[in-house]
């Protein structure tokens, strides 16, 4: 961040905007992106003090936390599709910079789907177009009285009134604002008709396939009127950041020659990772399927099953001939990005994106599908509608399961095609009645692996209709219109649908999901060294070899506490995640602070760090706290504790330990045994 990088506030409501800059004091206490958010929305969402993030950071505020009923200080019972609530886009400390795969920008706002801090992470180019012009962040609250989009530009932000928009799904949308504003610097964030008609997982586009998924941020969007977010950028060769000039006596000339020979190691060692490296070069992170299915955790039927059949058919090595073009994000060296094409078939000529693996775990064997054509043809669909891919495609499986198991039954009989111009109609009221309502499809077969039956429910579930109406609350909620035991088959953590991967057999994933602070997640933790990590590292890091042992929850609490803070900072900072954990490996954040020095003169080590990181995740904690998180909402359903997997290579391996684990992680954390932190903590982070 440059000393002259801006905050912009913008009220949708009363049409202003106001500004504030981004100070080096910030930077040192919670770097940019994800930390920047974090702190703002629980300085301001959070404390009855309304004082500005760039007075000084006080300690007066943990009071409120000192015990678990804290909910009602969340200003006026803020409710997230309310103008109240702040939308807060930032991107990363080192974003738009020469770090190698720095393109990450952060969203944040409090969550529709689980009502605790919700947040995503995008890449592409959008976030260098918004470092290029010094925007530090944009704090978004109030709802526009007209369909509206924000346009950034060297003259800075300006808020333009777009109805023709409106019904237009995201590919639209961007087609008919790159009309108005053709600059190849331009770049698009757009919300699809999901976003506007605020389903609880709408996501927020960039381009085809870069989706901001998680927590329903686009549904945030749509509830301020809000259709997109145009940043028109300019160019940008700086190697270095400016704001040395306050921070470091350093010569420019000198570090710029210091940053080349950073990027140029770093680089290297990204490159010479293999067979990584060439593995998600060449097949993007699609190549992980075969697998998980061959370790006998690949989601599969909702989780009836760890392993499917022909599942070779969606593995990105299969989805290579489908592909037209590779590409890549700002300044990334492995380009694990492609377009793709449908050469033959009933979706000739479709293009789109290569799904990554959680989407095509979630919407391929969680759904029984292993049509290769189809699964891409479906999970692009969803990118153009604006819903998360993870989370539709689990409220799918959902919906697939209670259908074979007798819950939900299709009254209208035998209807197992869909209709693109006129699909079965169903009655959309929620009242008395939704018991008698919940049980019938409208008419749909829901048989595991029907894509049109998927389709059909994508459809609906965009536009709040049908089935999809309940199923666009999320699985947690459906389940609870639905009733019926059909809470036995709803899996989820804190309301927010798991990524696919299933935690049986695999005891840090399951305390992965657990704990994860925005719900059933494995990104913003990411236990990577869980998998990957050689024993002696794991006994050094972690005090025990039984921390890599999948089956034993032993070491599993320092595993995770540790992911969770390299994961803060890397989100923080602004870079991508497959380079620097997924490839490299390497969870000690000596890369991160070697360019963090260089590029922006700030003399900052690893273990400062790892304590921004960690004063980051105890915000995000109480902020969770006061909207009513407690110790019962870091579980797993029951499902994984006594359903044993029926086959595969962990065949009869149950989640086991889960609360005793929960606790160790607490103590860990130095939180007490409700989960909330301590004065200590806060006082030793300056929280």
């Amino acid at each position: 961040m440059q000393p002259d990088s801006t905050i912009f506030n913008i009220d949708l409501t009363s049409q202003t905007i106001s500004l504030s800059p981004f100070s080096i004091k910030d930077i040192r206490y919670v770097l940019g992106g994800f930390g920047f958010n974090t702190y703002y929305l629980y300085r301001h969402l959070l404390s009855p003090n309304k004082s500005s993030l760039i007075d000084s950071h006080s300690l007066s505020e943990k009071s409120i936390f000192s015990d678990i009923n804290s909910k009602q200080y969340i200003s006026d019972g803020i409710s997230p599709l309310s103008p109240e609530n702040i939308l807060i886009i930032s991107p990363g400390l080192l974003t738009g910079t020469a770090a190698p795969a720095s393109s990450r920008l952060h969203i944040s706002a409090r969550s529709p789907l689980s009502g605790l801090m919700g947040s995503s992470n995008i890449g592409g180019h959008i976030g260098a177009r918004f470092k290029s012009l010094n925007v530090a962040s944009i704090i978004i609250t109030g709802r526009a009285s007209s369909l509206s989009y924000l346009l950034v530009n060297d003259q800075g932000i300006s808020i333009q009134r777009c109805e023709y928009l409106k019904g237009m799904d995201t590919r639209v949308t961007e087609q008919e604002l790159r009309k108005k504003h053709p600059d190849k610097l331009t770049e698009i964030l757009s919300i699809g008709i999901a976003g506007e008609n605020m389903v609880r997982y709408a996501c927020i586009m960039h381009g085809k396939d870069h989706a901001a998924g998680r927590t329903g941020l686009g549904a945030v969007m749509g509830s301020k009127n809000l259709k997109a977010i145009l940043v028109e950028g300019v160019k940008s060769s700086t190697l270095t950041d400016s704001s040395t000039a306050d921070i470091s006596t350093t010569d420019i000339a000198t570090r710029e020659h210091s940053t080349k020979a950073v990027v140029k190691e770093y680089v290297e060692s990204i490159r010479s990772s293999q067979p990584l490296f060439e593995d998600f070069s060449k097949w993007g992170s699609a190549a992980h399927i075969l697998p998980l299915n061959g370790a006998g955790q690949l989601g599969t039927r909702n989780y009836r099953q760890g392993w499917m059949a022909h599942v070779e058919d969606i593995d990105g090595r299969n989805l290579k001939q489908y592909v037209h073009k590779k590409r890549g994000c700002h300044r990334c060296p492995v380009n694990c990005k492609a377009e793709i094409i449908i050469a033959a078939g009933e979706h000739q000529g479709f293009t789109g994106g290569r799904p990554e693996y959680e989407t095509i775990i979630n919407m391929g064997s969680l759904c029984g599908l292993s049509d290769p054509d189809e699964l891409l043809y479906l999970t692009n669909l969803a990118n153009i509608l604006g819903i998360d891919t993870i989370s539709t495609g689990s409220a799918i499986a959902f919906a697939m399961d209670l259908f074979d198991r007798g819950i939900l039954i299709n009254r209208n009989g035998g209807c197992s095609l869909y209709d693109r111009e006129s699909f079965p109609a169903y009655k959309e009221s929620l009242g008395s009645d939704r018991e008698e309502l919940a049980l019938d499809t409208g008419g749909l077969e829901l048989t595991w692996g029907n894509a049109k039956v998927m389709e059909a429910l994508m459809v609906q579930i965009a536009n709040q209709e049908g089935l999809g109406k309940i199923l666009s609350q999320g699985v947690k909620r459906a389940s609870e219109i639905i009733g019926r035991g059909s809470e036995n088959f709803a899996f989820h953590s804190k309301g927010v649908e798991i990524y696919g991967g299933d935690p049986r057999g695999a005891q840090a994933m399951a305390l992965t999901y657990a704990i994860s602070l925005r719900g059933g997640d494995f990104t913003s933790v990411y236990p990577v060294p869980a998998f990957r990590y050689p024993a002696e590292q794991a006994k050094e890091d972690f005090g025990t070899l039984e921390s890599i042992n999948p089956l034993t929850t032993e070491g599993k609490a320092a595993l995770i506490r540790k992911c969770l803070f390299v994961s803060a900072v890397i989100d923080s900072l602004g870079l991508c995640k497959v380079p620097a954990l997924s490839i490299l490996g390497k969870f000690d954040l000596e890369n991160e602070s070697r360019l963090t020095r260089s590029i922006t003169g700030l003399d900052m080590s690893s273990e400062e760090m790892f304590t921004i990181g960690e004063r980051i995740i105890n915000m995000e904690k109480l902020f969770n706290i006061a909207c009513g998180a407690t110790v019962q909402h870091d579980t797993l359903p029951q499902f994984f504790q006594s359903e044993g997997l029926p086959d595969g290579a962990v065949k009869g391996e149950k989640v086991h330990g889960l609360s005793e684990m929960v606790q160790d992680f607490y103590s860990i954390m130095g939180w007490d045994k409700n989960g909330v932190p301590t004065e200590l903590v806060m006082d030793r982070l300056g929280i």
